[in-house]
């Protein structure tokens, strides 16, 4: 009985169709996680700067303690150095205000770097904030938009599948199965045609025998150099393949070699594959 190959054909359409939707439905969420990684990023960069604002905002208020009882301590030096009678006490009384004026200076002038330096984080903290807000507002619209995304394409992809299903009916499991993994290795072609005694999937030179038992199209025949399913169609190279088979040129040699021997890449099945 004859093979019906437009089934074939129809469901080798549907099942690329299908890979296509199944590897785009896939890659929506990834496109998601680059969004959400750059979000965790930016969040950890403002974390790091705000540990960094709150080291500096200690250390400052630590310069502040200090500066204080620099203060206070050349403010008690002043005062003493006024009580001072002698001439070696007022000396040494000045050396230590001049030391503490020194110690007051330096802390001073690192209060004022450190206070500039807390402004400038500060700045910064909250340009990071709002960078933070505005990609948390992009990645939930994303989200959004690829959630829609995904529903309508998973509605495209029921229809398909409800539609392979259709056309899968008839056919065995195990040929189901091998046809799916050659139409997703072989660029979405899995049925081609044969041309005298050359495979159009990939255009390798068949045996005349095995080329015949395509022509008869009484099962289902793969080719045995990339796996796709051949059918016969009638081109310029079948000629000569006509001579022998419909011709004049019948000899016994020739019968025997068309009806015996070993069939290559036939799938044996005695079920009806189509109706």
């Amino acid at each position: 009985m004859s093979i019906n190959y437009d089934t074939l054909r129809k469901l080798q359409d549907v099942l690329a169709q299908v890979f296509v939707i199944e590897d785009k439905i896939k890659d929506i969420p990834r496109d998601l996680y680059d969004g959400e990684s750059v979000l965790q990023q930016i969040k950890i960069d403002y974390l790091d700067l705000s540990a960094k604002r709150d080291q500096i905002k200690q250390e400052l208020d630590e310069l502040n303690e200090k500066y204080t009882n620099a203060v206070k301590d050349r403010e008690e030096k002043e005062s003493s150095m006024v009580q001072a009678t002698l001439v070696r006490e007022s000396e040494s009384t000045e050396k230590a205000i001049n030391e503490a004026r020194a110690t007051e200076q330096t802390l001073f002038k690192s209060r004022n770097a450190k206070q500039k330096y807390l402004t400038e984080l500060e700045e910064k903290l909250e340009v990071q904030a709002e960078i933070v807000k505005a990609k948390e507002e992009e990645v939930a619209e994303d989200r959004q938009k690829k959630d829609a995304l995904i529903e309508e394409q998973q509605k495209i992809l029921d229809e398909l599948l409800k539609e392979r299903e259709e056309l899968s009916q008839n056919l065995p499991s195990n040929l189901i199965f091998k046809f799916e993994r050659i139409i997703r290795n072989k660029g979405g072609v899995g049925v081609v045609p044969l041309h005298g005694i050359i495979c159009q999937g990939c255009f390798m030179e068949l045996p005349q025998q095995f080329a015949n038992t395509v022509r008869r199209n009484e099962d289902i025949n793969f080719c045995p150099y990339c796996s796709r399913i051949l059918f016969y169609e009638e081109s310029e190279e079948d000629a000569s393949l006509d001579a022998v088979v419909h011709g004049d040129v019948h000899d016994e040699e020739i019968d025997e070699e068309l009806s015996g021997g070993d069939d290559v890449g036939v799938v044996d099945s005695d079920d009806n594959l189509f109706e």
